[in-house]
């Protein structure tokens, strides 16, 4: 699924989740027998985890799913003692329409801005890490 959206993973990242998948927490979203989005998570410390991995369908985007699948990974997250969950992107110094739309889900969805860091990535960009508080 992660394939239909190659405006966000590159072959790299594509590899970099498959390993992630095999270790980490998640939910996937399904119409019928297809699966249209999924999330990943994990702790990093005592009441601090991480969003790893998230993506969703272009044609199901703006119709709520990746809203609720954010939404049970809170509730499993809270219910495990986390209280605070973070997600990194790429940073509003790059101007590349697709990240501003993930940096507006995650804003809308209660994820505030906590840092930035130049020059992360290892093509150079910088990466913006927002935090949430969920319990």
């Amino acid at each position: 699924m992660a394939r239909a959206l190659p405006q966000w993973f590159t072959q790299a990242g594509l590899e970099e989740m498959a390993h992630d998948f095999s270790l980490q927490e998640g939910f996937v979203a399904t119409v019928g027998e297809g699966i249209v989005g999924f999330i990943t998570y994990e702790s990093l410390a005592p009441g601090l985890a991480e969003l790893s991995w998230m993506g969703v369908r272009p044609e199901y985007q703006g119709r709520g799913v990746g809203k609720r699948l954010l939404q049970l990974a809170e509730e499993r997250l809270i219910a495990q003692g986390i209280r605070v969950l973070e997600v990194s992107t790429v940073a509003d110094s790059v101007a590349y329409e697709p990240y501003a739309r993930t940096r507006a889900f995650y804003r809308a969805n209660g994820f505030r801005d906590y840092r930035v860091d130049r020059g992360y990535f290892p093509n150079g960009d910088d990466r913006l890490l927002l935090r949430k508080q969920v319990g």
